[in-house]
């Protein structure tokens, strides 16, 4: 043992340094003198609502300094997150614009997207209840002319990385990595519930038939009973839109079955459907436009990448009830082309559910359905 410390002694580095210099001059120059258009365009949204999420994340992310080094502020911080999803910029280049190691930076990027999770996605994100879902049911049938509408779901891919472990099952049907996002987004183009990291070859049905989500609707919890409208005489309660991948039931409807042979009435309620689940895709296309990061490789494991997906989404919310400028060339970024093939079936067995679509469609022929369609 002495003969083994000798030889470890002769052959040990010593430390010269505790840290090496690093500048994060480009963030003071970005928070003290970038116009207003200027950081902006980096960071996706205001100074004030940066300040803003510091103020609500500091409990979460205080730091005490040491006697070795200071504790990296809580502005810098949530800074170096919204630049992350904002931007396609490596860690390298994160940590030279912010003076800080990129080990650092990786950690950091985890530690602010739990904490958004812990602590705003509770205020932030949540299915619509009592005046606001009266208001999200209202805003439904005057802009987009679908009565008693609280919703539409739909579901995206996130690429990421290849993962260490079962790998193969991340690989969607475009042949690339990624994890599912499903998402209950309302007609504000607000996320209202989501589920995130399902590996990328699941399909749709089965993500949302394990969601919380459809337990809640099944069971009669997820909107009030008492919440509910009359349609040709026939009680109607609230809904959510939904694409042909999903199933058929008393709270989500989907389309008709499109042929040749389709009858007039049948095909006028899916372009209805159809115009108005847009929301979900507008939603989607508003996200990733504003946070380009998502529409790129997320170069981390599965579990940060379902944390900064998730925190990403509570932004978004901020953003939209904050009224925060949205520019028309980031919808283009963000905005995923329909799919060219047709979508799958859903292979949950169907419920009960088509009198309240036949129902709809009825009124959509009716004299009030149409005069709703052209007010719109």
């Amino acid at each position: 043992m002495l003969l083994l410390a000798i030889i470890m002694s002769k052959y040990t580095i010593e430390r010269t340094i505790w840290q090496l210099p690093r500048s994060a001059a480009w963030f003071q120059l970005a928070m003290n003198k970038f116009s207003d258009q200027e950081w902006y365009k980096n960071f996706r949204l205001s100074r004030a609502t940066l300040q803003f999420l510091v103020e609500e994340l500091k409990p979460e992310l205080k730091l005490q300094d040491t006697k070795m080094r200071k504790a990296v502020e809580v502005e810098k911080r949530v800074g170096l997150f919204l630049y992350f999803i904002a931007s396609t910029a490596s860690y390298r280049t994160l940590s030279n614009l912010f003076g800080l190691s990129r080990g650092f930076v990786c950690i950091c990027i985890r530690k602010v997207a739990a904490a958004v999770l812990r602590k705003l996605k509770p205020k932030y994100m949540s299915i619509a209840k009592g005046d606001e879902l009266d208001r999200v049911i209202a805003n439904y049938k005057e802009k987009w002319g679908f009565p008693m509408c609280a919703g539409s779901i739909d579901g995206t891919h996130i690429p990421i990385s290849t993962p260490q472990q079962n790998h193969a099952s991340y690989i969607n049907r475009k042949s690339y990595h990624s994890i599912v996002m499903q998402a209950l987004a309302d007609s504000n183009y607000l996320f209202r519930d989501i589920v995130v990291g399902w590996p990328g070859s699941v399909h749709d049905a089965r993500v949302f038939s394990n969601s919380q989500l459809y337990a809640l609707g099944c069971s009669g919890r997820l909107f009030p009973p008492d919440v509910k409208g009359n349609i040709l005489g026939k009680e109607i309660h609230p809904f959510i839109l939904a694409d042909p991948a999903y199933p058929m039931l008393n709270w989500l409807l989907k389309g008709y079955p499109e042929n040749v042979n389709t009858p007039r009435i049948q095909r006028r309620f899916n372009y209805r459907l159809s115009r108005a689940r847009m929301t979900v895709e507008n939603t989607f296309g508003r996200w990733k436009g504003r946070f380009p990061r998502l529409s790129k490789r997320l170069d981390m494991e599965v579990d940060g990448a379902v944390k900064v997906v998730a925190a990403a989404c509570v932004i978004h919310n901020i953003c939209e009830m904050r009224k925060e400028p949205y520019f028309v060339e980031w919808l283009q970024e963000g905005f995923e082309q329909p799919e060219e093939e047709v979508i799958q079936n859903s292979p949950i067995d169907e419920l009960p559910g088509s009198d309240v679509r036949d129902t709809l469609a009825a009124f959509f022929m009716s004299p009030e359905g149409q005069n709703l369609e052209l007010e719109c």
